[in-house]
């Protein structure tokens, strides 16, 4: 049995700006996280409860989206009422499939919001004249 994520439902967006003007936007610092809030059972898949959340610092914004994602997979079978903790490779896919999911759903949040969106950038090594490291992969726009 390969892993199937078979569904995967919004329950709630909560999205607040707590400034206005584009001159709040000059010394931004946006932080994303997601978490699993529930695990369960139907039938013969998993149903994984989830939240994930964007918050634009200093108090600019935030944006919660919470949900369900429905998964099938040979290691659904391991998680029981008794040890209702997903398996790595099974908490890799969900995360996988909440950030794909919800990043789209969270650009047009933050476009009706007028906020940049919360994209996380990829890392990015470069070196300094003097042959030194700098490792950019700070999600900070001051």
């Amino acid at each position: 049995m390969r892993t199937i994520i078979k569904k995967i439902s919004i329950r709630s967006i909560d999205a607040k700006r707590f400034v206005k003007g584009a001159e709040a936007l000059n010394n931004l610092k946006i932080t994303n996280s997601s978490g699993v809030t529930s695990v369960g059972r139907d039938n013969d898949m998993l149903v994984v409860g989830f939240v994930y959340s964007v918050d634009y610092y200093p108090n600019i914004a935030s944006i919660k989206v919470e949900g369900d994602v429905y998964y099938m997979g040979p290691d659904a079978y391991q998680v029981t009422s008794k040890s209702p903790k997903l398996p790595p490779a099974a908490a890799k896919e969900v995360q996988t499939a909440i950030m794909r999911f919800c990043l789209p759903e969270l650009v047009i949040v933050a476009k009706q919001l007028e906020l940049i969106p919360p994209i996380p950038m990829p890392s990015m090594d470069a070196q300094r004249a003097n042959g030194s490291q700098v490792k950019d992969n700070a999600y900070d726009y001051r």
